[in-house]
């Protein structure tokens, strides 16, 4: 701890200065022992996150690759693009790689954490919750060190950790595998303050063991800013503690702030800069991925004061994380707004004046604002709210509200007992515990996080989308229709903002429409998701397979064609484009693009029976018979079982034939020409024709 020759009386009670002083071991042993308990109530309040499993975007980014490195390439990818650009590689689409956020030291995490142990949901869990409780010991040994002027300051720093060590704000970020790069840049911002705080605060103060602080001080401000965009603020949370620190110790807020803090500062900033500059040489700018809700700029305000209310009241009065981004967005200026301004205008005036003062609550109510300062408008993102932006903003307002307690039950004028704060700091702990312990349950399934997510909010876009992908991995593309029409229903609520991407959904509808037969209709989904995002390689491979569906084989040729010109590699493409050259009996053609599907293990019924064609236009029977075994035995078929039945007739496997027949006749409710050819043919009649295959 940080020792000063100066030590501030006028915040010392005579009592206090009479006192005598625990010597260092007492201190040291009194650290542990906090530091133990908050570990311990970690451990056991986020225990229930523990059974939880790869959820939302985890599925894509850790399970099948996105987010994590493949190759050699994807490191100079990581580094030169965005997290939308890099995961677009894996999953078939197209990102501008300089739109989105850039984070580089979460891929870099997925990356170890899957070579250590591969798919271990619980060993991901584990491991969010361990960065968890480094970052609550941070808080407190920060805490600690701003109140240490202060009487009973480390009691205080301690509850106040407690308090956003079991917070429900905190759940997205620990119990959601996907909230690492929030949990890093959290961690990494923390512990750069951390060391901050251990430089001297002033110029009389003594300078002790910090030959390698500025290094680690470096190192920990560029981890943060690697992580996430929200640490940009790193730097101006660095200055309110060196001049709220300063003026604890008796000295001017800005001038008396010591050489060596100066110098960190600089550093912090010169970290900032560096990781900017970067951005615009390298990758391209920040650019983000979503305009505000409105052209207006005063509803635009209204919007971030509508905002900035619900996160507040997220923080003061939790009941649970709300995961859902969509917000009331301001059409016109009204009363709310006018109302939402005015308590604004008053919580910063009431900040500045206790900063003025150099009250601890003022640098609480700083913290909180400073951190959700990106969350509430100041820049367009994808998501306008997201639950994570709370995180590390949470600390704040818990210090704030810990302390402020702590001086309304501290005896006027009297001796406070040590731990008799218990009783007013238990009952909250104790009642945000369950709350969140119950909350993490949440995020054990995909389906009841978003059922759960649209039962409370039923404008929340992005959920409904996810359930639709989901009803179509379990093969129920009527629950996938329904759910994607109630998104675009409520794309249309103009009051209300959230993450939206128009052509993911139509895309998801006319999947959804196509596997139902009704391939007109997924047409017109297909369309409509190209209108949305031309040139999106995804959305054309569906388009063209929609044409297949229909035989409009020179059509879904052009779609393909126009897929893999977006995209290489593009194996289902380049597989199903062979599909279209049978079609139009271009069988050599065809004939690479088809073999190379297959030995890649991308094969299926469309694919085996286009492979059949081929090598019956090569004479190549035998191997034309087992592509057909293969697609009967994934998919039956009255024309497949009649088509197997000429071949094995052609092979003078005369029984094979029959019963090949049979079972053709018995599939057709109603004869068709080809299989009364293949019935005429096999009987020998004598019209019958030597190409009906």
């Amino acid at each position: 701890m940080q020792t000063s020759d100066t030590p501030n009386h006028r915040q010392l009670p005579r009592s206090a200065r009479s006192r005598g002083k625990r010597t260092p071991e007492q201190e040291r042993k009194i650290q542990r022992s906090r530091v133990t308990w908050l570990a311990v109530l970690v451990l056991i309040v986020y225990a229930s996150a523990l059974a939880g499993s790869f959820v939302w975007s985890d599925r894509e980014d850790i399970l099948l690759g996105a987010n994590r490195l493949q190759s050699a390439n994807d490191l100079a990818n990581a580094m030169t693009t965005t997290r939308e650009a890099f995961r677009s590689r894996v999953l078939g689409s197209t990102a501008d790689p300089t739109v989105g956020s850039w984070q580089p030291l979460g891929i870099l995490s997925y990356t170890a954490d899957w070579a250590l142990w591969g798919d271990c949901a619980f060993c991901f869990h584990l491991e969010n919750v361990l960065l968890h409780g480094g970052l609550v010991i941070g808080v407190f040994l920060l805490g600690q060190q701003l109140l240490a002027k202060r009487r009973h300051g480390g009691r205080i720093a301690v509850w106040a950790a407690a308090l956003f060590a079991v917070h429900p704000a905190t759940v997205s970020s620990v119990a959601w595998i996907g909230g690492r790069p929030y949990l890093l840049a959290a961690l990494m911002s923390v512990w750069c303050l951390v060391v901050f705080s251990r430089l001297q605060a002033t110029s009389q103060s003594h300078r002790r063991h910090m030959r390698y602080w500025p290094l680690w001080l470096t190192l920990t401000a560029m981890g943060a800013m690697l992580s996430h965009e929200s640490t940009y603020v790193l730097p101006v949370l660095a200055f309110l503690i060196a001049t709220f620190e300063s003026r604890e110790r008796g000295r001017s807020a800005l001038f008396g702030i010591a050489a060596v803090r100066l110098i960190g500062l600089a550093a912090i900033c010169g970290v900032l800069l560096a990781v900017v500059a970067y951005r615009i040489l390298v990758i391209g700018g920040m650019q983000f991925a979503a305009d505000y809700p409105s052209d207006h700029i005063f509803y635009n305000l209204g919007t971030a004061l509508r905002h900035f209310w619900f996160l507040l009241d997220q923080t003061l009065l939790p009941f649970q994380a709300i995961i859902s981004d969509a917000r009331p967005v301001t059409s016109s200026w009204s009363s709310t707004e006018s109302a939402a301004l005015l308590g604004v205008l008053l919580i910063l005036g009431a900040t500045g004046l206790g900063l003025r003062y150099g009250h601890p609550i003022a640098v609480g109510v700083s913290w909180f604002l400073l951190a959700v300062l990106p969350g509430v408008g100041i820049f367009p993102v994808s998501h306008y709210y997201t639950s994570q932006i709370l995180y590390l903003a949470t600390w704040g307002l818990m210090l704030a509200l810990a302390y402020g307690l702590f001086m309304l039950w501290r005896p006027i004028g009297r001796q406070m007992t040590s731990g008799s704060e218990a009783v007013i700091y238990l009952p909250l702990v104790t009642v945000l515990a369950v709350i969140t312990a119950f909350s993490n349950a949440r995020w054990w399934d995909h389906r009841v996080l978003f059922e759960s997510a649209i039962a409370s909010d039923p404008h929340y876009m992005e959920g409904r989308i996810e359930l639709a992908k989901l009803a179509l991995e379990e093969g129920q593309p009527e629950v996938a229709i329904n759910h994607t029409l109630a998104a675009i229903e409520a794309s249309h609520d103009a009051s209300f903002t959230g993450y939206w991407l128009p052509h993911i959904a139509y895309l998801v509808l006319g999947q959804a429409q196509w596997r139902l037969g009704q391939f007109g209709e997924a047409l017109d989904s297909f369309e409509a998701s190209l209108e949305q995002k031309p040139g999106d390689p995804l959305t054309l491979y569906w388009l063209g397979m929609g044409h297949l569906s229909l035989q409009a084989y020179e059509t879904a040729e052009r779609s393909l064609r126009r897929a893999l010109e977006s995209r290489r590699p593009f194996p289902e493409a380049e597989a199903d484009l062979g599909v279209a050259l049978v079609g139009q009996q271009r069988f050599v053609e065809a004939y690479p693009l088809l073999a190379n599907a297959l030995e890649s293990g991308l094969g299926n019924p469309r694919r085996y029976r286009a492979m059949a064609l081929t090598m019956i236009d090569a004479n190549r029977l035998e191997d034309a018979e087992s592509y057909l075994r293969k697609t009967l035995a994934e998919q039956e078929n009255a024309s497949d079982r009649a088509r197997a039945a000429w071949v094995a007739w052609r092979l003078g496997r005369t029984e094979a034939a029959r019963s090949d027949l049979d079972m053709a006749l018995e599939l057709e409710e109603q004869t068709s020409p080809y299989v009364d050819c293949v019935r005429r043919q096999i009987d020998g009649s004598p019209d019958a024709s030597a190409a009906c295959h």
